[in-house]
C-alpha cells in the first residue's frame, strides 16, 4: 500500500471516510502555485476542502505544507472559505491537539479501515499491480530462515519484535527500499535470541499485528543504525543510540495484508501467544506450535503481500 493508494481511496469514496460531509471531488494533485495539493473537495456549503494525506505517522512538517496550500488557494480565490484536513495512519495525541487548536482537522485512518474500503470496492493497491506479472512463491517455506536453511525447522527459534508506531514510523520504514535491514533492540531473552532465528515484526496500537517476517542476521551485540532507518524515529532523542541489538533482514512485508491481533485471538492455539497476554516489552518468544499456526496464516497472504 502506497501513500497514493490512500489518496485515491479518499478521492474516490469520500463518503466512506467523511460520511456526513457530502464532499464533491474537484481534483487530485491540484496545482496551487508551485505546489500540488493531494485532494481538493467542495462541500454542501460550497467551502473548499484541502486534504493532505500521509502514510504512517503524521510528520511535524505536514501542517506547514498544508498552510502553504491554504495561502496559495486563498491568494487565487480570496473570497473562498477554506477548510484544512490532515489524514495519516497514526497521529500522536499531542500533535492532534495542537493542529486542531489552530484550525486543522486531523483524521487518523487505520490500515484495517483502509483495507476494508479497498476490499469493498475491489480496489487493487498499486504495489500489487506492479507485482502481478511476477511469480510469488510461498512466503514461508518448510525452512524457517535463510540462515537456518541447512537445519531442521524445529531447531530455529521464532520471536516477535515489537514497534511502537508513535515512536517509530514502522510503516514507511518497512516500505523504504533504502532500508535493507533494521538494527533492533534486544531487551528481553538476550541469551536465547541468535543469528538464524526468525523475527515477526509487530506493530502495536489499534491496528496491532504482524507486519513483516524477517531473518535475524546477527547475534546480539552493541549496534547502531543506518541513516536510512534512523530517519523514521519520531523524536530526535531516539536517533543515534547504540544499544544491544540484532540485525533484521526483511524477507517479506505484509503491509497490504497484515495479520491483525484480533485474527490471532480467534485461533485457539494462539490465545496463549506471549504478546497477546503481556504486551509490554520489545522481544517475545513464539512456541513451535504457535509458529506453525502463524506460518499457515502468513502463507495464505503470499499472493497479495508486497
Amino acid at each position: 500500500m502506497k501513500e497514493k493508494d490512500i489518496e485515491n481511496l479518499i478521492a474516490l469514496y469520500p463518503h466512506e471516510f467523511f460520511p456526513k460531509e457530502h464532499f464533491k471531488l474537484k481534483g487530485q494533485q491540484v496545482k496551487l502555485g508551485r505546489c500540488y495539493a493531494d485532494i481538493l473537495f467542495t462541500d454542501k456549503y460550497d467551502r473548499q476542502i484541502i486534504i493532505e494525506v500521509k502514510r504512517g505517522i503524521l510528520s511535524r512538517d505536514a501542517a506547514g505544507q498544508l498552510m502553504e496550500y491554504y495561502g496559495l488557494l486563498k491568494q487565487s480565490n480570496p473570497d473562498a472559505i477554506i477548510e484544512l484536513i490532515l489524514c495519516a495512519n497514526t497521529i500522536p495525541h499531542e500533535r492532534k491537539l495542537f493542529l486542531e487548536n489552530i484550525g486543522i482537522e486531523c483524521q487518523e485512518l487505520g490500515l484495517s479501515m483502509i483495507q476494508k474500503i479497498a476490499a469493498k470496492y475491489k480496489y487493487t493497491f498499486l504495489d500489487q499491480l506492479e507485482q502481478e506479472d511476477k511469480q510469488v512463491p510461498p512466503i514461508v517455506t518448510a525452512t524457517t530462515s535463510k540462515a537456518a536453511s541447512n537445519s531442521d525447522d524445529s531447531l530455529t527459534n521464532v520471536w516477535i519484535f515489537q514497534a511502537d508506531p508513535k515512536r517509530y514510523d514502522i510503516l514507511n520504514a518497512l516500505s523504504d527500499p533504502e532500508v535493507q535491514h533494521f538494527g533492533w533492540q534486544v531487551n528481553q531473552h538476550k541469551k536465547d535470541i541468535k543469528k538464524g532465528d526468525v523475527a515477526l515484526i509487530w506493530m502495536s496500537g489499534k491496528d496491532a499485528g504482524i507486519y513483516s517476517v524477517a531473518d535475524i542476521a546477527s547475534n546480539p551485540a552493541i549496534i547502531g543504525e543506518t541513516p536510512a532507518e534512523a530517519k523514521y524515529w519520531v523524536d530526535d532523542k531516539d536517533r543515534g543510540i547504540e544499544s544491544l541489538g540484532v540485525l533484521l533482514e526483511n524477507r517479506v512485508v505484509l503491509i497490504n495484508e497484515p495479520i491483525y491481533r484480533d485474527e490471532l485471538k480467534q485461533i485457539a492455539i494462539l490465545k496463549r501467544l506471549s504478546i497477546l497476554n503481556m504486551a509490554r516489552g520489545t522481544n517475545f518468544p513464539v512456541a513451535a506450535d504457535e509458529w506453525q499456526a502463524i506460518k499457515a496464516l502468513i502463507n495464505t497472504r503470499s499472493k497479495t503481500a508486497n
